[in-house]
């Protein structure tokens, strides 16, 4: 079902709030082979990250926005091209998780890091898209947008914001290895 009323996520906890076309590249593309995390650097909530993407050519999309609070929102399809991480997008799905890099509202902001409810609810979608795409999670197909996209400006995203691999990783693997059908 494609974007506007009555549309469903692909992924079926979460929110559908679309991204407006002219943010992103409607149509058929190749299966995605990886998958890239980013850190928002803004508030605690998903949604105000979805309705930036619903202002007419606002230049970025993602496919998924995950809020502090595990709030996970759709805002592209699986099927279509999310603009998030340059050279990468065609074969790619774009998470954007709700933290902040310490200093990126001013010399005395401390930051944001994940919440650990918003790693489980990461790690529950990265696994179910993995089980989706026939891949393997590993550090090969789950890229940090800084690692992904070699043109960013965003040079120390996710990691920037106290991204924990070692953890997030483990927790991947642990809701790939658990999966017996759930969404």
């Amino acid at each position: 079902m494609g974007a506007g009323v009555g549309a469903v996520s692909d992924y079926p906890p979460a929110l559908w709030v679309p991204a407006d076309p002219s943010n992103y590249h409607a149509g058929p593309r190749p299966a995605y082979s990886l998958i890239v995390i980013h850190c928002s650097d803004g508030r605690a909530m998903a949604e105000p990250v979805a309705r930036m993407w619903q202002v007419p050519r606002h230049g970025s999309s993602a496919h998924f926005v995950i809020g502090q609070d595990a709030t996970v929102i759709q805002c592209v399809r699986l099927a279509d091209t999310a603009w998030h991480a340059h050279s990468v997008n065609g074969a790619s799905v774009g998470i954007e998780h709700c933290a902040r890099t310490p200093g990126e509202l001013g010399p005395t902001d401390s930051g944001l890091p994940p919440s650990p409810q918003q790693y489980t609810a990461s790690a529950r979608l990265v696994a179910w898209l993995c089980r989706r795409g026939g891949l393997q999670p590993s550090r090969d197909v789950i890229k940090g947008h800084a690692e992904a996209d070699a043109k960013t400006t965003h040079t120390r995203c996710p990691d920037g914001c106290g991204w924990d691999w070692d953890r997030y990783m483990a927790l991947v693997q642990d809701e790939y290895n658990a999966w017996n059908g759930w969404v």
